[in-house]
């Protein structure tokens, strides 16, 4: 037989024709060779039953139209091999319509996971931080009425601004944190000038004369430049953390519209629809065939690589701050104490303080008062630790909070760590699903694109650049995607805010519309270059760093007549008005109703009756000599 008879020189053809590969030419088919191949198509042909691609895509609950009986010449087809076929043209549009659909659902399904992981993260941070903040002015409030009775309740908003501006600081950004620190400062030491000589009758022009002495007189001591430092770093910090992770799961989020191009597409459809069409729905794609047709379909996405390992790495120096010297656990919870101790700084040199503000800015004039109720200001206002054996029986945490703050701060370290070289690898991670790709093991008995054979190609770089030598996908290298540009300038802003940040410096929330920071949309400044000190101060975060040379958003000055006019606590006007102003009322004590631990500063007894009982006496006579006159 004529097929019989050239069986030796079809096979000499044939190895001519697979030696192609190693640099040989083949010269000619010859009609013998033609002849074979058609007895092969006939068999294969025959062999194939379409019967089993309806029952198939039935079973997926998938429909592929009217599935011929026999296989169709296969002439009509424009992305699988053509040839003896079981698909129709309807067929094959609809095998590209679900392969499109698979690859979406894979992908989306990857970056959804990554998303989803890092929103939760920042949710549980924020809250966090949020139960802590209000933790913190829940046990001011109690331990400042308990220790400072009445003087505290009249100018408690003085103190309620502060958390105010603290809590709108970590809310939006939009707040100069060295400002609103120095402005706190300086209103609590006009308040407690005018109540440590209440004798006297202070007009606005000479409160602000004394507020031009408080950096030369120091009269809370180092306190003030110590918290402030230990409170902007670790605020900034705290807030671009949590920011951080919001920025980046909304990167993630937006990576997931960037549409496949027509030629991935095709390249899907021949990848996973066209082996139905050959007879054969069941086969799966070669892996490193796989591997090839999401190199080329995510290389967008890949190009994200750089500028995402650079952002988790600075993440992940940001968390040891957060750690160590920016725990802000370490400066929210005992800024009760830390105040205190500023007062009594003041209240011990009080009377120094105040005759050398009278040098500068001259002596004031008496004031005629009425004489205070014994029940406005009394020893017994001044009640210090009488339930000190109770302090710990309402503290719910037992001491936790610590560990609570690290295990989170750790958890998202890690987890943010993992997502390292995440999109050089989600073309892997894809073909490593079972339901897309064959597993490496079974290299022999894959679709290759062709038949169900040994992909021979090898797999691609990464990148975008790298495309251009894919065998399965072109990528347009020439038209770069807006949406991935945008994503790449949102995750370099970040990083800049991030570096910034670690380096103790301040972050310039100002350029995010307040809207879009609870979403966590929202970008920063910088040229997302800046350096890393990795020399930063690691010490106790309570000692804090005298030399610590820390930006300042704003100009850093005190603006003049803070004090804003007199003090009359009891004469006059009662209504507790003062610094913020005549229309000023004096707001509702804030009350937690809740049981926070209660920590008063340890002191001796000597230095307790100098601090609280002294200026009382001297107020009190004061007040009396004032009645004669």
């Amino acid at each position: 037989m004529a097929v019989n008879g050239c069986n030796r020189e079809m096979n000499e053809k044939f190895r001519q024709l697979y030696s192609l590969r190693s640099g040989l030419t083949f010269v000619r088919v010859n009609f013998c060779v033609l002849l074979t191949l058609a007895f092969l198509q006939g068999t294969l042909a025959a062999d194939m039953n379409c019967a089993s691609v309806r029952y198939t895509y039935e079973e997926k609950g998938v429909s592929v139209g009217q599935v011929p009986k026999d296989p169709l010449s296969g002439d009509h087809l424009t992305v699988c091999p053509q040839g003896p076929t079981c698909c129709t043209q309807e067929m094959e549009t609809r095998l590209q319509q679900q392969s499109l659909r698979e690859f979406d659902r894979a992908v989306k399904d990857s970056l959804s996971k990554l998303a989803g992981l890092l929103r939760t993260r920042a949710t549980r941070f924020d809250e966090f931080f949020k139960k802590l903040l209000t933790q913190s002015k829940r046990d001011f409030h109690e331990m400042f009425k308990r220790t400072y009775g009445i003087i505290y309740e009249q100018h408690s908003y003085v103190f309620t601004d502060l958390f105010e501006e603290l809590e709108r600081y970590y809310a939006r950004g939009n707040v100069a944190l060295a400002d609103a620190l120095d402005n706190f400062f300086s209103v609590l030491y006009q308040k407690m000038f005018t109540v440590l000589n209440a004798q006297y009758q202070f007009e606005e022009t000479y409160l602000r004369c004394v507020s031009e002495h408080m950096e030369e007189l120091k009269p809370f001591g180092d306190v003030p430049h110590k918290l402030s430092i230990q409170l902007k770093r670790s605020f900034v910090a705290t807030r671009t953390f949590a920011q951080a992770l919001s920025v980046a799961s909304d990167v993630v989020n937006n990576m997931v519209m960037i549409a496949p191009s027509q030629d991935c597409i095709r390249a899907l459809t021949k990848m996973t629809g066209c082996p139905a069409c050959q007879g054969l729905p069941e086969l799966k794609a070669c892996n490193n065939y796989c591997i090839n047709v999401m190199k080329g379909c995510l290389a967008y996405h890949s190009e994200l690589e750089t500028d995402w390992n650079t952002f988790v790495d600075i993440m992940d120096k940001v968390a040891e701050r957060l750690l160590g010297p920016f725990n802000i656990e370490m400066v929210v919870e005992p800024i009760d104490i830390k105040i205190s101790e500023a007062i009594m700084n003041f209240q011990e040199n009080g009377h120094e303080i105040s005759q050398r503000v009278f040098s500068g800015c001259g002596k004031p004039l008496l004031g005629r008062r009425r004489r205070r109720d014994a029940s406005e200001l009394s020893f017994d206002t001044f009640n210090m630790g009488a339930d000190s054996d109770n302090l710990d029986d309402n503290d719910d945490d037992g001491g936790s909070g610590s560990a609570k703050l690290t295990k989170l701060i750790k958890d998202i370290k890690s987890r943010v760590q993992d997502t390292k070289m995440f999109w050089s690898h989600l073309p892997y991670q894809i073909c490593n699903n079972d339901a897309v790709a064959a597993s490496p093991a079974k290299e022999d008995s894959c679709w290759n694109g062709a038949m169900k054979a040994r992909y021979e190609p090898q797999i691609t770089g990464d990148g975008i650049s790298n495309q251009q030598s894919n065998p399965e996908v072109n990528v347009d290298v020439s038209h770069p995607s807006s949406l991935l540009n945008e994503q790449m300038f949102t995750l370099r802003l970040i990083t800049s805010k991030l570096k910034s940040a670690f380096n103790g410096l301040d972050v310039d929330w100002m350029d995010m519309d307040p809207e879009d920071v609870s979403s966590g949309a929202g970008s920063g400044s910088g040229d997302g270059n800046t350096e890393l000190d990795d020399d930063t101060e690691d010490g106790d975060v309570d000692e804090g760093s005298g030399d610590f040379d820390y930006g300042r958003g704003g100009s850093g000055g005190r603006p003049g007549g803070v004090g804003g006019g007199p003090y009359r606590p009891q004469g006059g006007d009662e209504s507790g008005r003062g610094a913020a102003g005549p229309d000023r009322q004096r707001p509702k004590n804030t009350t937690s109703g809740g049981n926070g631990h209660i920590r008063e500063p340890v002191i001796s007894v000597t230095r307790a009756v100098t601090s609280y009982l002294l200026p009382i006496v001297v107020m009190w006579f004061g007040g009396i000599f004032s009645d004669w006159l």
